[in-house]
């Protein structure tokens, strides 16, 4: 865990961006209920605002607070791959701002698999949504040096006390809003 979670708390309540290690790739985030911190994200990054980040969960608990509807194959695929790097597709409950223009109707979760990670998510309880650490349709950073060069002082990067192996391989993303499931992005795990 992180000494600093206090702080760290604040600043994310503040409209704040962070970065930090997941077993994916590096990731930003920024609390989900908080428009104005998405859009901070969104333009950060240059990211088109047609494009949905995903919400970063520590418990199957937290994604049945924000979805609904959720199938039941769509279960068994949680329990197999979470936690993991697939992110899942469902209908949303409409509190999180998928962008900075809308809550949006579906949401993408996902349970990381990284135990420090997992524990900041907990403590911090607040929505986070997530995308990759990276100007967008550029290749993802994997080093603090690279987010400090490119972003400065408009991100926090949070360390852990040891450090998480990253693949460097973005999440398969899987769309359960339908009757089976769909493979929108092959990534780090095969569905």
């Amino acid at each position: 865990m992180i000494r600093n979670i206090g702080s760290v708390k604040e600043y994310i309540l503040n409209h704040g961006i962070v970065a930090f290690k997941t077993d994916t790739v590096m990731g930003l985030g920024a609390n989900g209920l908080d428009r104005l911190a998405v859009e901070n994200l969104f333009k950060l990054k240059n990211r088109s605002f047609k494009k949905s980040l995903y919400l970063l969960c520590y418990s199957f608990a937290q994604i049945f607070e924000y979805t609904h509807s959720i199938p039941d194959y769509a279960y068994g695929l949680m329990k197999q791959h979470f936690p993991g790097a697939v992110t899942f597709i469902f209908y949303s409950t409409g509190k999180i701002w998928t962008t900075p223009v809308e809550r949006g109707e579906t949401i993408g979760v996902r349970i990381p698999n990284s135990k420090p990670l997992l524990e900041l998510l907990a403590e911090i309880d607040s929505p986070i949504v997530n995308t990759s650490a990276n100007i967008s349709g550029e290749k993802y950073f994997n080093r603090k040096e690279e987010l400090d060069k490119f972003f400065g002082e408009n991100v926090l990067y949070i360390s852990f006390e040891y450090n998480i192996s990253m693949c460097n391989i973005p999440s398969t993303i899987v769309d359960c809003t339908g009757d089976s499931p769909v493979v929108l992005r092959k990534g780090a795990v095969l569905i």
